[in-house]
């Protein structure tokens, strides 16, 4: 199975080899180009003509880190599944899935809007062959970047216990690490919300190279950081909590801020 799985839906069958045909010369082109993409080794995987085709195929090889190019009108029947509830139901089972619509008809995309379905792209169907070609080359690299970036700092979990049962979050939705009010328990503040489990920071530190203990009491995640009142010594994440850092950790913070981009400085 290839990294990146390369799906393409459409009901016109010879359309839609073409675009697969299209898609292949594309990633040759790239890789031509490209010295940064010299070791892709992707292809399309899978050529379906209609809902059912594409959704079987998906649930039965679990099918992640996918590039989609779906036609939006997949049947002429009105009640029929079309490529927008496609687009819904992969974004379901693959969240990091990189959609593209191929379409003839624009008056759709006001649709995909309001269903949020963040396709990366639309290209017409009415546009020249080597316009198509080279429109899906640009989306390519887009698709693969996005992947490959979302892979690199999000996919990676962080494993921790409750009792008996183990839990995971991705170590990019981490805020912050802090000891509890309740003895033996530290309290973890993520992007999707907060718990408390039966931990040692000073452990959690050593097993964590991704976080930065900014006091004997606190470790942080350095990319959700927004900004640091140096004068307050507090640091402020995306979504406006706040941790307190100790004067002799003054330094490491100084660190974090030459490091990271993301970092303002207040």
């Amino acid at each position: 199975m290839s990294k990146f799985p390369i799906i393409v839906c459409d009901d016109d069958k010879d359309l839609a080899n073409q675009i697969a045909k299209n898609i292949n010369a594309s990633i040759q082109d790239l890789i031509d180009d490209n010295e940064g993409y010299a070791e892709l080794n992707e292809s399309v995987t899978f050529v379906a003509n209609d809902f059912a085709q594409a959704v079987g195929y998906i649930v039965t090889n679990d099918i992640k880190n996918g590039i989609y190019f779906l036609d939006i009108e997949l049947s002429r029947e009105s009640k029929a599944k079309n490529g927008v509830d496609l687009a819904e139901f992969i974004k379901k089972n693959d969240e990091n899935a990189q959609i593209i619509f191929v379409t003839a008809y624009d008056k759709y995309a006001p649709l995909t809007y309001r269903r949020r379905i963040g396709a990366i792209d639309y290209i017409s169907k009415s546009m020249s062959s080597d316009k198509i070609i080279q429109r899906i080359e640009e989306t390519l690299r887009n698709a693969f970047d996005n992947l490959s970036n979302r892979i690199k700092f999000s996919q990676r979990d962080f494993t921790y216990k409750i009792g008996r049962r183990v839990c995971k979050v991705a170590e990019g939705d981490i805020l912050f690490i802090e000891h509890s009010t309740t003895q033996h328990k530290v309290h973890m503040v993520t992007e999707i919300g907060e718990v408390e489990y039966k931990a040692n920071i000073t452990q959690i530190d050593k097993e964590n190279p991704f976080l930065a203990k900014v006091s004997q009491s606190s470790l942080v995640n350095p990319k959700n950081i927004s900004a640091i009142d140096t004068k307050e010594r507090i640091i402020i994440f995306d979504n406006g909590q706040m941790v307190t850092y100790s004067r002799s950790y003054k330094a490491v913070v100084k660190k974090l801020v030459d490091k990271f981009e993301n970092i303002k400085v207040e």
